[in-house]
């Protein structure tokens, strides 16, 4: 299926974000939009083919920029200073996101209560936050070996967003106990919930340059591959 790449800022408050939108071209009737949210290092490359290839599968895709200005970080050691303000305050990560929210339903032939979001590594977290979220206008997310801390928003309101949780289950960065106690908030909030995990498998999974086996991250080619269909398994079922 042939796509079109449109770029598309938006604003949280007086911050620019710089996004980009990958739509099927002659498409009939409004589509769902898939917000793709972006790993540590930003809006790069990796994330453009992965909206691509959701366009091609006949969603609208639209790359999100969390960090603002089209930030892309090129070393380790710059992620800590770019993630500490959101990490610090999640409602700062949070209003971030609803923007992007806001954002994607002023995409022509976006179906605004169809609304998803998918994110790697720091952008798990991300979506998970938005489905957390009271009143979230997202239909469903999609966390690829992100981060299942808590936010610290205290809420006990039903969670509404369908959630897909993808695991490597040998992730150092996602211990057995943060899974149990995501599971437990979960369940707290009557979330519909699935988590998938996969067995020989750590952190980053998905993403080929990963080759770090000290620090618990390593690309899988299996599981990269199972992954990104049962993504497209679900979005099919609850889009």
């Amino acid at each position: 299926m042939s796509t079109s790449q449109t770029a598309l800022d938006y604003y949280d408050g007086d911050t620019l974000c710089k996004g980009v939108v990958y739509a099927p071209q002659h498409s009939n009737g409004p589509l769902p939009v898939v917000l793709v949210t972006h790993a540590w290092d930003g809006l790069v490359q990796e994330v453009h083919d992965k909206a691509k290839k959701l366009a091609e599968a006949g969603f609208i895709a639209f790359g999100i920029d969390v960090y603002g200005g089209g930030l892309i970080l090129t070393d380790m050691s710059q992620m800590m200073p770019t993630v500490e303000p959101f990490m610090g305050d999640r409602r700062v990560l949070l209003k971030r996101m609803q923007a992007a929210v806001k954002a994607a339903k002023t995409i022509p032939n976006a179906d605004p209560d169809r609304i998803a979001a998918m994110g790697y590594c720091f952008g798990g977290l991300c979506v998970l936050d938005l489905a957390r979220a009271a009143g979230s206008d997202v239909k469903a997310v999609v966390s690829f070996h992100g981060s299942l801390l808590p936010n610290g928003i205290a809420s006990s309101a039903p969670i509404t967003a369908k959630i897909l949780v993808l695991h490597g289950n040998d992730d150092p960065l996602v211990p057995p106990e943060q899974v149990q106690a995501f599971i437990a908030e979960m369940d707290a909030r009557k979330a519909n919930w699935e988590f998938t995990t996969y067995s020989g498998t750590v952190h980053a999974f998905t993403r080929p340059d990963a080759n770090d086996p000290k620090m618990g991250a390593l690309y899988d080619a299996r599981a990269d591959r199972r992954s990104w269909q049962a993504m497209l398994d679900f979005f099919g079922d609850v889009l």
